[in-house]
């Protein structure tokens, strides 16, 4: 016998996508915010961004717009680095455990 689901059902199956968001949050995304701090240290205390050039042009017209954006591209770079690895990881578990 087959029984509907019950309201208590689709309270756990949301508390359970809850977590993994906020696993995949925790595990991705805020090591990838820590790195991307670290190395937007590195990189502009040793290169001013308006004396970078692309093609011709000034990267931008402020520092502090190329400071926003070059934190964002890092953020994204090993925000990508970590999914990976994070998908990778999720993979060498039993298939039952998913």
């Amino acid at each position: 016998m087959s029984s509907a689901p019950t309201p208590q059902d689709a309270g756990a199956a949301a508390s359970n996508a809850a977590r993994r968001r906020g696993r995949f949050m925790m595990q991705v995304l805020w090591p990838a915010f820590l790195m991307a701090i670290v190395a937007e240290g590195m990189v502009f205390s040793l290169i001013d961004p308006q004396e970078l050039t692309i093609v011709g042009v000034y990267l931008a017209d402020s520092r502090e717009a190329a400071y926003t954006i070059g934190f964002f591209v890092f953020w994204l770079l090993f925000a990508c680095s970590s999914g990976i690895t994070y998908l990778l990881g999720q993979g060498m578990q039993e298939p039952s455990q998913r």
